[in-house]
């Protein structure tokens, strides 16, 4: 800081400056201009005969205090010539300010010259950036380590919990074959209120619940008061119940293409702003495209181990499955059993019919098989008209109860019908 002296001719244009001007003397303000009333909200009184601590968020009081007194003394070798700081304005909003103080002359005594800047747009920024690269990071990260859709909704929550404060979220997946949003992934939700609001909702007009209304929209909804929304009545009781405040659903999607909802809730106490809001909004593009993405790797994945005509699992993942199977029986002393059954004279289904019957006795069999069998049971193409089933903690006896009921099945079916 130097010291220089203030004349009163130049009090003109420091009166009408843009920055807010104020001069500091004797423990409290002596001027300010027209800037520092409008950037506090002050009148000029009430500004001359305030403490201008009064004026700072409390983090940074002791610090300005500190750096003041030291100035005052003329010890400026170790202070910045600008800084940074939140002040509080008279409505109780806050504004980031860059301060760049001087040390002058004012009227035959020593003071400080400040001139002070708003910057509360640019620290927005700076925060919106911030928060952007971390999410970013922590999306990559999610595409790369996750297999199933599941996987990567539970890392892309507890990425935004990084980022946005919080209480509830969840993310619901897309099914456009059956025009349903289902449930991927939550973050603290208790049992009850996920068993109402966490479930299986139509995309249709008129649906009166937040997440599909969003998905049928293709627009976000913000719910600014829970208990007083149309979209929350079906669900009122349980929001009452655990004192939920705001929700705000964003639609996911890319390229026009929907691939689900991300709904943030806080509760009272808490307010999603529209920086939230925001950056939410431009995140959800990203997150629905590595939705997309896993989507499309699973497709991958379920082609390769199944075979085409019937939809059951093919003769690689039977290897794969059956040397797992052995070593789990041998690890646990497990018993399994494994049933194999064919199509007597299909070469003359084929001769006689064409390929296009005998692929419809093919599909006809795999759909048997599928509805047959729990779900901890698999079956798998082996041939061309040979099939295994494998059947986990099940003995020879239960085995051929089961094969037996395949059998009349397909009799029903395949030769009754």
């Amino acid at each position: 800081m130097e010291v220089n002296k203030v004349k009163e001719e130049n009090m003109i244009f420091i009166e009408n400056t843009t920055s807010g001007i104020y001069i500091f003397q004797d423990g409290r303000f002596v001027f300010v201009n027209r800037t520092m009333e409008r950037m506090s909200g002050y009148t000029r009184e009430e500004l001359l005969a305030k403490n201008y601590l009064e004026l700072v968020t409390p983090e940074f009081r002791d610090k300005l205090e500190q750096m003041t007194r030291q100035a005052l003394k003329g010890d400026v070798s170790t202070l910045p010539s600008r800084y940074e700081l939140k002040v509080i304005r008279k409505d109780g909003a806050t504004l980031w300010v860059e301060n760049i103080p001087t040390l002058v002359q004012y009227r035959g005594k020593t003071a400080i010259l400040g001139n002070v800047v708003d910057i509360t747009e640019r620290k927005k920024l700076e925060e919106e950036l911030r928060r952007t690269r971390i999410f970013y990071f922590e999306l990559g990260k999610a595409v790369n380590l996750s297999k199933r859709i599941s996987e990567f909704s539970r890392r892309i929550l507890e990425a935004l919990a990084k980022v946005i404060d919080y209480d509830l979220a969840n993310i619901l997946v897309y099914d456009p074959d059956k025009n349903v949003l289902f449930p991927s992934a939550q973050i603290n939700y208790p049992p009850e209120l996920e068993s109402v609001t966490i479930k299986e909702q139509k995309v249709l007009k008129g649906e009166r619940k937040v997440g599909a209304f969003a998905a049928f929209q293709k627009k976000p909804v913000f719910v600014e008061d829970v208990k007083n929304h149309p979209l929350t009545q079906y669900a009122l009781d349980l929001c009452k119940k655990y004192n939920l405040h705001q929700i705000f659903a964003v639609p996911l999607v890319s390229k026009d293409n929907l691939y689900g909802v991300l709904e943030v809730i806080v509760k009272e106490g808490k307010k999603l702003s529209r920086e939230d809001r925001d950056l939410l909004t431009i995140l959800s593009d990203q997150i629905a495209s590595g939705i997309g993405k896993i989507k499309a790797e699973e497709k991958l994945r379920f082609l390769a181990q199944r075979d085409p005509v019937t939809g059951l699992y093919n003769y690689r993942t039977l290897q794969e499955k059956l040397e797992e199977q052995k070593m789990r029986a041998k690890r646990y002393n497990e018993v399994y059993s494994v049933i194999y059954l064919d199509i007597d004279d299909f070469k003359s289904c084929n001769d006689i019919y064409g390929h296009a019957e005998g692929d419809k006795v093919l599909r006809i069999l795999g759909e048997i098989l599928i509805s047959s069998l729990r779900k901890l049971d698999s079956a798998y193409r082996y041939g061309g008209e040979e099939f295994v089933i494998i059947l986990p903690h099940t003995s020879k006896e239960e085995a051929k109860e089961v094969a037996e009921r395949i059998q009349r099945e397909v009799y029903r079916k395949l030769y009754s019908e």
